[in-house]
């Protein structure tokens, strides 16, 4: 009971506030499973775990059957930052101890081997999603949501983290029930979707039905939407459970398809013009979220002007990936009729 509590206030915090592109943390870290600390159980469980690592930190599920990968698979000590052993209960509140091998791997190094290795690695500034999602039981369809359907929503989280990305859910309260109902969902209404799930300022949006079809099969239709167009598809198994995480699989394939490096490598200094900057606190913001993109090397003032501030930046994803990380973050919008690099503040 008392784990279950917990979970409930963790879900709360990842349901309770609108958000824009999420700063994913942890992506380096992993954590395996081990029957004891000998040398050589240890590295088994170091190559497993920095396995975990290159799929949150490529986005790419397949990446460890990559001819780029695989020397690095062989020495994943060369990587390792620090590890320790640790006792946990396992999950569902059983007593039973299980022991744990908690490890941290060096961020730059692996970085750099990967790049060397022609493999892109995904920023850690990432699209946020909403996930709304309903399941049918017998001829009853419902939201699913954390006081009813607790495990459906942590089988979902599960994957989504272990691909790299955080998932947000709705607060399904009465300002959502006045704007959308199951059957809108159901019956995959864009209109009705589109505008409850304006409050939560997401970058993309989920949704699913999810049901049991026959005694031995399931099946899940998602849709996810990026900027009011939908992308479709099914997933099935004999198993709920690999169809709830077949839909996050491919909710991340296409994200990292629409936001993943351009391709663009070489560093330069890129000059940006931000509107509609009217305060020393809007200045402030501005700069702050500019210097935070992983993606950016510097930045500095240019010049100032009463309507209009340039900023001169260096990075190394050129013009267009630029563009990419900041369309994540709701700070800006590019300026209607404008140069590509002219950009106004959102209050």
């Amino acid at each position: 009971m008392k784990l279950r509590i917990l979970c409930f206030i963790c879900f709360s915090a990842l349901i309770c506030q609108p958000t824009y592109a999420i700063k994913v943390s942890g992506l380096y870290q992993a954590v395996i499973s081990v029957s004891d600390e000998s040398a050589p159980k240890r590295r088994i469980a170091l190559k497993q775990g920095l396995g975990k690592v290159l799929i949150k930190v490529t986005g790419d599920r397949n990446i460890n059957k990559s001819m780029g990968v695989s020397s690095l698979l062989e020495r994943p000590e060369q990587f390792v930052q620090q590890y320790r052993y640790r006792q946990n209960n396992n999950k569902w509140g059983q007593k039973k101890l299980t022991r744990e091998l908690w490890v941290q791997f060096d961020e730059n190094s692996l970085d750099e081997a990967l790049k060397n290795n022609g493999v892109s690695v995904w920023e850690k500034e990432r699209p946020s999603i909403l996930v709304w999602l309903v399941s049918q039981r017998n001829d009853n369809r419902s939201f699913v949501n954390i006081e009813e359907n607790f495990e459906y929503l942590k089988i979902l989280e599960s994957r989504a983290s272990a691909r790299g990305v955080s998932l947000l859910f709705p607060l399904l309260d009465l300002q959502d029930g006045s704007k959308i109902s199951v059957t809108d969902v159901w019956g995959g209404f864009t209109e009705p979707i589109l505008a409850a799930s304006e409050r939560y300022q997401a970058n993309a949006i989920l949704t699913g039905k999810f049901t049991q079809i026959l005694p031995t099969l399931w099946e899940s239709e998602w849709a996810v939407y990026f900027d009011e167009q939908a992308i479709h598809w099914v997933s099935q198994s004999d198993v709920a459970d690999i169809v709830l995480e077949e839909g996050i699989d491919e909710l991340v394939d296409r994200l990292v398809l629409r936001y993943s490096e351009t391709g663009e490598q070489s560093t330069g200094v890129i000059e940006l013009l931000v509107n509609d900057i009217g305060s020393i606190d809007e200045y402030a913001q501005t700069f702050s979220y500019l210097t935070s993109l992983q993606s950016v090397n510097t930045v500095n003032v240019k010049q100032v002007t009463s309507r209009y501030i340039v900023f001169e930046l260096t990075s190394d994803r050129g013009i267009a990936g630029l563009h990419q990380a900041i369309s994540l973050g709701k700070i800006l919008e590019p300026v209607e009729g404008g140069n590509e690099l002219e950009y106004r503040f959102l209050p």
